[in-house]
């Protein structure tokens, strides 16, 4: 028998998962809260044609549809590896990145950034041509939101990549100190191992010395 949905419930859950967050986590969770947001209601393009009514378009339109696919896919995805213990094992598990959370997330909002500047673009192709389709104040705005988050991100991603670089270094040290060592233990032994090839030969003539006297 299948347990009845309890949004309450959920939302509980998810507020409490929310909380055992660490800071970084939660700044990076509420970023993209806010991102999904400004995509779904801000509108992006303004048209005002000569003999109709003008209006806003945004990202869930029919003309936009590709650009709304890898956006909104892209954004479901981070969400749902930073809020979604399930969904995140199951990207390590197939696709890795276990400890590269900030790196996933900087390639993401890449993909995201591109295919809106992409619209932009275009848009502003077409207006070159056109006074009766613009870009809006709010494309600006989500687009300025968008490179904030890149720069973050990326200053994260470089941050982690110094903390693994000194990781590397102090085992790279030890494992140095340790070939040391036992290179000079090899030189010791070789060392001694020469006195008591040398000494060998002395106490066999002087065995023979002693049996010639004889």
């Amino acid at each position: 028998m299948h347990k009845k949905f309890n949004f309450s419930e959920r939302i509980s859950r998810l507020v409490q998962k929310f909380w055992r967050f660490t800071k970084h986590q939660k700044i990076f969770v509420l970023y993209l809260w806010a991102l999904t947001f400004f995509l779904v209601v801000l509108p992006l393009i303004k048209i005002s044609p000569v003999n109709d009514v003008a209006h806003s378009v945004r990202l869930l339109n029919g003309h936009l549809f590709k650009s709304l696919i890898i956006i909104l896919a892209s954004v479901i995805v981070l969400l749902s590896r930073n809020m979604s213990f399930k969904f995140k094992n199951f990207i390590i598990g197939y696709f890795g990145f276990k400890e590269n959370d900030s790196l996933f997330n900087f390639w993401f909002l890449w993909v995201i950034a591109t295919a809106f500047l992409g619209i932009g673009d275009a848009i502003n192709v077409v207006g070159t041509s056109t006074q009766t389709i613009k870009l809006s104040w709010s494309y600006y705005f989500i687009q300025l939101f968008l490179l904030l988050g890149l720069v973050l991100t990326l200053v994260s991603v470089l941050k982690h990549a110094k903390e693994n670089s000194n990781k590397t270094k102090i085992v790279n040290v030890v494992d140095e100190d340790a070939m040391k060592e036992v290179q000079h233990q090899k030189s010791f032994k070789g060392l001694f191992d020469e006195e008591d090839g040398e000494e060998q030969p002395k106490h066999h003539h002087h065995t023979l010395h002693e049996h010639h006297s004889e």
